[in-house]
């Protein structure tokens, strides 16, 4: 009978083996229990063995009128615009990534759920369905994903394509996307996530930390953006909250209402939806520790119109009748002229203008003309129109007059942009109209002339150096004395006229900043000219020659503000006290220059994000500084002029004018703090032991806050712990690796009082047991964690906390808060710490002493003896059975034996080979420890314990084999 059952069931496993996965190409071929008209393809009862593959060609379409569900072994590939239906679920989560070939097409579940996930797969395709899921394994998708319901995408997944639905969730962490993402109802992106797109729905919720969306942002009714996110573009919204601390904007934001926490900047300017004038800030609430008036302050203005506020027209106050006059006209933004329009214009200033095109740079050259003698009103017409009147500057008396006087002879200056501290030359031309007034010509030749220059400050509005000019004689200071500032008063200066009625003049300022020369002439007696009167002027840009050295301390903090010393200097080496106090202020953008650590070789992608922030110039240095670079390792940084037509402009008409720029020497940037966490259960780090986690607490058991309910471990019971280097607001520092040895310190690991943050409980003892520990059966002492361990910023070990005593004795001691605090030291003394007043960083949870409680019991030699065992802690005044625990767990080597007596002999005694695992703190009644008969003969007592197990302590229970009294004994025993 036994030979029969055998044959029947290898014949079956000899047919099993022969059967062969099924492959159904749907390539124009009919296929069965499945219809076709042209390309289309209908199934309704396609049946599938659990090997079977699909296989859809490019330009076929298959629909399942049903759900699709496909498992582990079996297969599906598609190619270029080949699409697979389902009208219910369609699920291709558990499919083996070395079986799933989805490289173009679409996937559809019209009616019910698209899943994908559980395994790590990468699939090509458009997907669209009610519900989309994909996770708890990261994915990686590239094409268009809809939903006309939720989206979920699982943490660490990467996305090539646009996201849409009615609510979307992002899991955390570092998820990458590459697209507009839409959610109808509200979206949710979890930390550390990178998004290039634009975001749009009406409650937007950016968790922290160390996430950034690059793209224009808008959400109806709320946004929220959690420490150290940051967005890189525009944000229009209704409720926005920039959460303490380091969150960001860069762009402009136009809202109902923005509260910035600590440190929360938004770079450009703020507009509140209900505008006012009066009070432009009114919808913000400024936690920041900016004041509204400082460099790094909010800043608030109107929002992008669809026309200028006003026009602004710079001029010199007067022209020739013989020649056009130029003119600078700015679109401003804003009443201040703080900020300029960059929706382009068209302008015409009057008399005499034509057609002038204002681009995004918001400010244009223009010209004015008046053929007669007298004063004229410039007027100017636009398209678009502004919304407020016209408003002039005038140099020659720096008044906001627009009246020009235009006279039939005059002065002609011609000054050319030039860098700062040089001596360029320039004419002086004395010229009068012909007689139709066509055109100038001179009215001084072969002639030397006393004339009055004078210089003005046109912007900045002021100064404090003047300009230098030298004619026949040497130079002279058009000032009071050579290191006061500008005079309206002027000097009087000796020029040459030569044959054609210019005289060459030759200048030299200090400063920067956009300057205004005016000469004059008044005829005399003595010249033969009585009541010759003449006037002209010009301005002039003087731009910077270069930037200073750059001073940066090391080492710096990721994701910190960085301390610049820099300052715009003149061809002569000497600082420019007038850089930074323009409006709008000049001043350096930071850029990335180079990574000089890790390199390519350390690590083959290394994160080299660029330099966030910027910095402030004042009185010709860098005032302030919220520049700051979010990673770790060795960098150069690149400072080159922010304005790319040049310092104010002045490229526009001199190109040649240089630019300047400077690159750091190198910066270490080191970690601004670390993170333990406990690792949790589920999580994707998990340890793989089952007791390898913390536990959450319940009552009767109180644990210390640690944000959630509370988590509680035994004395020397090794726990997974992730340490994690982070920037300032909570972006990993990817290059915080091993293969970057450089930005490594040792990082030591301390198990502290979490009251107190000190060694304080319990208290050090003469053997120093008190201590972190690898939670092994030896207890081997842990002081940090290995360099080694640390991935992309990451490191995850196994530490216990140890209460003092002797190992593997229970001790009575009461339930204890304990966080676990890391922190590393460099050279030089800066000390990178998990230690932080503000925000909880550090894992807590609560330290019991626990032991096993085995009973005492008796029976037959004949027979195996079962024992109750408990897992209990001390809760400061008697031992309780723990309630909570369904993990604790113990193997029969981890039994011990010892003190037998009469014929016993411990070393021929064993337990059952059983798995001995507590529910709610006992071994369930089927599973107690089993204690195998020792056999006839074999009576006497044996003291049994568990007391090979690594972190429990055990009391003795004794057992007793056999009769050791006289008298008959009956022994009675229930099965289980």
């Amino acid at each position: 009978m036994r030979i029969y059952i055998f044959l029947v069931g290898l014949f079956f496993c000899l047919l099993t083996g022969m059967a062969q996965a099924a492959t159904f190409n749907f390539n124009g071929v009919d296929v069965s229990s499945c219809t076709r008209s042209g390309a289309q393809y209908t199934c309704g009862n396609l049946s599938m063995a659990d090997t079977d593959v699909i296989v859809i060609a490019s330009g076929y379409g298959v629909t399942f009128n049903r759900s699709l569900t496909m498992t582990y072994n079996q297969g599906l590939r598609m190619s270029g615009s080949a699409a697979l239906t389902a009208t219910g679920n369609l699920d291709i989560k558990d499919i083996n990534p070395s079986n799933l070939k989805v490289t173009g097409g679409s996937l559809t579940a019209e009616g019910g759920t698209f899943s994908m996930g559980a395994q790590e797969q990468t699939v090509t395709a458009n997907i669209s369905a009610t519900t989309i899921k994909m996770g708890s394994n990261n994915v990686k998708v590239t094409g268009k994903i809809s939903a006309k319901g939720p989206v979920e995408i699982a943490s660490g997944s990467v996305i090539n394509g646009p996201i849409s639905g009615t609510i979307v969730n992002i899991l955390a962490a570092s998820t990458r996307i590459q697209g507009d993402i839409t959610a109808t109802t509200s979206l949710t992106i979890g930390s550390g996530s990178q998004v290039t797109g634009n975001l749009k729905s009406p409650t937007i919720d950016l968790k922290a930390s160390g996430l950034l969306v690059t793209g224009d942002v808008e959400a109806s009714n709320s946004l929220s953006i959690a420490s150290g996110n940051g967005i890189k573009g525009n944000v229009d919204a209704g409720e926005v909250t920039l959460d303490s601390s380091n969150a960001y904007i860069t762009g402009n934001a136009k809202v109902d209402h923005i509260t910035l926490g600590w440190q929360g900047r938004v770079q450009q300017t703020i507009t509140c939806k209900a505008y006012t004038p009066s009070n432009p800030c009114s919808c913000v609430t400024n936690n920041s520790g900016w004041a509204f008036n400082e460099p790094m302050g909010p800043k608030c203005g109107p929002g992008t119109q669809a026309a200028p506020h006003h026009f602004q027209i710079d001029h010199p106050g007067t022209a020739l009748t013989c020649a056009p006059q130029t003119v600078t006209v700015t679109a401003c933004a804003d009443a201040a002229c703080s900020a300029r329009y960059t929706g382009g214009a068209t302008v015409t200033v009057s008399p005499g203008g034509t057609a002038t095109q204002i681009d995004s740079s918001g400010v244009a050259t223009a010209s004015v003309r008046q053929y007669t003698v007298g004063t004229a009103t410039l007027g100017l017409t636009s398209v678009p129109g502004a919304t407020d009147a016209l408003v002039c500057k005038r140099s020659s008396d720096n008044s906001n007059s627009c009246d020009m006087a235009f006279a039939a002879t005059g002065l002609m200056l011609t000054p050319t942009n030039h860098i700062s501290g040089t001596q360029p030359s320039f004419g002086i031309s004395a010229v009068q109209a012909s007689g139709d007034q066509q055109a100038c010509v001179p009215l001084f030749a072969n002639k030397n002339k006393d004339l009055t220059l004078a210089c003005g400050y046109s912007n900045p509005a002021s100064g404090t150096l003047p300009v230098f000019i030298k004619g026949t004689d040497a130079f002279i200071a058009l000032a009071a004395n050579n290191s006061s500032a500008c005079s309206a008063l002027g000097k009087s200066v000796n020029l040459a006229f030569d044959d054609k009625g210019v005289a060459k003049v030759t200048m030299s300022y200090a400063d920067v900043g956009k300057v205004n020369l005016k000469a004059t002439y008044t005829g005399s007696s003595a010249s033969g000219d009585t009541g010759l009167s003449m006037t002209g002027s010009a301005d002039v840009i003087v731009v910077p020659a270069a930037f200073s050295a750059v001073a940066i301390a090391n080492p710096q903090r990721a994701g910190a503000p960085v301390t610049v010393s820099m300052s715009a200097l003149n061809s002569a080496g000497a600082v420019t006290p007038n850089f930074g106090n323009e409006k709008p202020s000049e001043t350096a953008l930071p850029t990335l220059a180079s990574l000089v650590r890790p390199t390519t070789i350390e690590i083959g992608n290394p994160a080299k994000p660029d330099i966030q922030g910027g910095v402030v110039f004042k009185n010709g240095s860098v005032a302030s500084s919220d520049m700051n670079w979010p990673e770790v390792g060795t960098i150069t940084i690149a400072f080159k002029l922010a304005n790319r037509n040049g310092y104010l402009e002045a490229n526009t008409a001199v190109p040649t004018l240089p630019k300047p720029s400077r690159v750091s020497e190198e910066v270490q940037f080191i970690p601004h703090h670390f993170i333990t966490e406990l690792i949790k259960d589920k999580e994707a780090d998990q340890p793989k032991v089952t007791d390898g986690i913390a536990r959450p607490c319940a009552a009767p058991l109180t644990c210390v806050n640690d944000g959630e309910k509370g988590r509680y471990a035994y004395s020397g019971q090794a726990i997974g712990v992730r340490v994690t280097a982070r920037a300032l607001g909570g972006a990993t520092t990817q290059n915080y690796d091993e293969l970057n040895p450089g930005v490594l310190a040792p990082v030591l690991l301390e198990g502290l009082d979490a009251a107190t943050g000190k060694i304080s409980f319990p208290p050090s003892t003469p053997d120093g047991s008190s201590r972190l520990t690898d939670g092994s059966k030896a207890q081997t002492t842990v002081t940090g964690v290995a360099p080694a361990k640390f991935t992309l910023g990451i490191a995850r070990t196994m530490v216990a906390y140890r209460f003092p005593g002797k190992a593997g004795v229970p001790v009575t001691v009461a339930p204890t808060d304990v966080l676990l605090r890391a922190s590393s030291t460099y050279p030089g003394g800066a000390v990178v710490s998990s230690s932080s007043a503000l925000i909880q960083n550090e894992a807590r949870m609560t330290v019991l002493s626990g032991q096993w409680q085995v009973a005492h019991g008796y029976g037959s030699e004949l027979l195996p003896v079962r024992l109750a065992v408990q897992v209990q802690y001390w809760n400061g005044t008697k031992w309780i059975t723990n309630l909570l625990d369904s993990i604790s767990a113990f193997n029969k080597s981890q039994v011990v034996f010892v003190n037998c007596k009469k014929t016993l002999d411990c070393s021929k005694l064993a337990a059952d080979d059983l798995a001995y695992t507590v529910v709610q703190g006992a071994l369930p009644q089927a599973y107690r420890l089993t204690l195998l008969a020792p056999g006839a003969g074999k009576a006497g007592r044996v003291d049994v314990s568990v007391g090979n197990h690594p972190y429990l302590g055990s009391t003795v229970g004794v057992v007793v084999f056999g009769i050791l009294r006289s008298g008959p004994v009956i022994y009675l025993r229930e099965m289980y």
